[in-house]
């Protein structure tokens, strides 16, 4: 057991010390049940019928996402480009997802460096998750080649920040 330098009080556990969840016979079953296309059908049946649910929530966070962007609150659009990557894709809105992780990595990553972020890059970002929600067509059509433009630009931003906190001094 390690002590976690980020939080004094807290002991890191390694893997092998925590105990199952569940029995191994019972843990056989499950991942069983898990495989049978019955339950990947019905899990996807249950999705569908909150997929207009999940895809309003998401518009939620993008509108909140913009407002962030308007008052220029790190912190908020870190937490909003957590919240739709791991739902937008639920909603049926993969492009959306994408594009939020790209922006998810390069503010929190950035963040964590203390650097300083570029805010065309965010907003770059946020105008298209934003227009990727309400375009389903257009998302579809070129969601995935903006995703990767703007993946390339943040992992050229990033080697920048990284290239200046590693310069020797």
């Amino acid at each position: 057991m390690a002590k976690d330098k980020a939080a004094p009080g807290a002991t890191i556990i390694d893997v092998d010390q925590y105990p199952p969840l569940l029995e191994e016979e019972a843990a056989a079953a499950f991942l069983t049940e898990l495989s049978l296309r019955d339950t990947s059908k019905r899990a996807n049946t249950a999705l569908e019928t909150k997929r207009v649910q999940i895809s309003h929530a998401v518009r939620g966070y993008i509108e909140i996402l913009e407002k962030a962007l308007r008052t220029n609150d790190i912190p908020t659009i870190i937490q909003q480009a957590h919240e739709i990557r791991g739902l937008a894709a639920n909603a049926g809105l993969e492009a959306v997802g994408r594009l939020a992780d790209g922006l998810y990595k390069y503010v929190d990553t950035a963040t964590r460096l203390e650097a300083s972020v570029d805010a065309q890059v965010i907003s770059l970002h946020i105008n298209a998750i934003a227009r990727a929600s309400t375009t389903a067509s257009e998302a579809k059509a070129y969601g995935e080649a903006v995703a990767t433009e703007l993946s390339a630009l943040v992992a050229h931003k990033l080697q920048a920040i990284n290239r200046l906190k590693t310069k020797p001094v």
